[in-house]
C-alpha cells in the first residue's frame, strides 16, 4: 500500500516537490516497508521529488508536533508533502502543526485506516490514507481457510485490496474498523 499512495501523492504533486518523512519505529519491517517503500516508489517514478528529512518521534501527538513545526520552519515553501507511518497519534501532531502555521497547502499523508485517519482526511486536514481493512484481513485469512479444507487449490498469499482513501471516498469506509 506504501506505493499505491506514494503515486497518488506523486500525481496528485505533478511530480514535483519536497517530502518529509514521519517514521514507524526504526529497524521494524513495518519501518521499511512504509519508508523505504514509499521513497523508492517516489524516486523511480518522481525523481523531482526531493526528501527534505526523515524523523523517528515515535507515536506520540506532541512529538510529530514539535517535528513537524521545526520543517515548517526550516523548510519554508519547500515543504509541499508530509507522509506519515500513522494515522493516529502521527496525524494529529502533523495536522495541528500545518493547522497552526496557516500551512493547509501541505499535502499530509498516512498509512493506516483509522477512525482519527479518515475523520482528519473528512475535515480537510489531510490528503489521504491507505485502505487497511481488520475485518478484510480476518475474511481472507478465514476464506484461505475454508478453500483449503474443502480441498481446493489455495494461493501460498492472499493479499488485501490495496486503495488510497482521500476525500471522493471517505465516507464509503465508515464506520472505523479500528
Amino acid at each position: 500500500n506504501s506505493a499505491n499512495i506514494a503515486n497518488y501523492m506523486g500525481e496528485k504533486a505533478g511530480g514535483e516537490g519536497g517530502i518529509c518523512y514521519v517514521t514507524h519505529l526504526p529497524g521494524s519491517s513495518t519501518y521499511y516497508g512504509r519508508f523505504n517503500r514509499h521513497q523508492a516508489e517516489l524516486a523511480v517514478n518522481y525523481p523531482n521529488i526531493k526528501t527534505l528529512d526523515v524523523a523517528s518521534p515515535g507515536f506520540d501527538a506532541d512529538a510529530t508536533y514539535q517535528v513537524v513545526a521545526d520543517w515548517i520552519t526550516r523548510f519554508g515553501d519547500e515543504l509541499t508533502m508530509i507522509y506519515l507511518a500513522d494515522d493516529s497519534a502521527q496525524m494529529t501532531g502533523a495536522a495541528l502543526a500545518c493547522e497552526d502555521a496557516g500551512r493547509s497547502d501541505i499535502m499530509i499523508c498516512a498509512a493506516g485506516n483509522s477512525k482519527v485517519g479518515m475523520d482528519t482526511v473528512k475535515e480537510g486536514k489531510a490528503t489521504a490514507i491507505t485502505e487497511q481493512s481488520a475485518e478484510g484481513g480476518g475474511a481472507i485469512s478465514i476464506r484461505q481457510c475454508a478453500e483449503y479444507f474443502n480441498g481446493l487449490d489455495v494461493a501460498p498469499m492472499a493479499l488485501l485490496p490495496l486503495g488510497v482513501i482521500d476525500a471522493s471516498n471517505v465516507e464509503e469506509y465508515y464506520p472505523a474498523q479500528w
